[in-house]
């Protein structure tokens, strides 16, 4: 028989005996024998196996489907909300805007809401000759974001100091509402 170098040559592939052999040229489950009677099962290598089951398959896109399920309602609710804060920043920056335009033009500035609920519109010096400043529409880059209270302003008179209109500008998208408030000396907080 052979010897223990041998049988491991011969295992593993190479010339052993004065005999070529290729490495796993043994038939799937072939016993190979030994000279003291033990016998070593032979397997086919792991890259040689050939894929995944349909049923392996199909259980790992069920979990990814359950958690896509479970995933997607916290994203859209994550999505209105950034939204609703978004608008809210932009509101925010052009009432500072505003105050800061009734500043520099000694005059009273004033943020007035639409009556859609869909933008605003910043006029400088309303009483007198007034200037539409800016006007911003959230049709576009916010669909379905309301402003309220309607056709009301925020209102700043030549000094910076809150005057006219509620001071609170609410937006609401989808059930979820976020609003900012602007102080008696124009100071604008952010209720989120």
């Amino acid at each position: 028989m052979f010897s223990g170098v041998e049988r491991f040559l011969l295992l593993r592939g190479s010339v052993a005996a004065g005999k070529s052999l290729r490495r796993n040229c043994f038939p799937r489950g072939m016993n190979l024998p030994h000279g003291d009677g033990m016998h070593i099962h032979s397997r086919a290598p792991h890259w040689n196996r050939g894929g995944f089951s349909l049923a392996e398959i199909l259980i790992v896109l069920v979990i990814i489907g359950i958690a896509l399920a479970m995933a997607v309602p916290k994203v859209e609710q994550a999505l209105h909300q950034s939204a609703i804060r978004g608008a809210l920043n932009r509101v925010a920056t052009d009432i500072t805007l505003t105050r800061l335009r009734a500043v520099r033009t000694s005059r009273r500035a004033v943020l007035v809401v639409n009556a859609a609920g869909t933008g605003y519109t910043v006029v400088v010096d309303p009483a007198g000759t007034p200037v539409t400043f800016k006007t911003v529409s959230f049709t576009n880059d916010y669909r379905d974001l309301r402003l309220s209270p309607v056709n009301d302003s925020v209102t700043f008179d030549s000094r910076g100091m809150l005057v006219g209109g509620s001071g609170t500008i609410k937006a609401s998208r989808q059930g979820r509402s976020d609003s900012v408030t602007v102080s008696g000396v124009g100071r604008v907080y952010r209720r989120y």
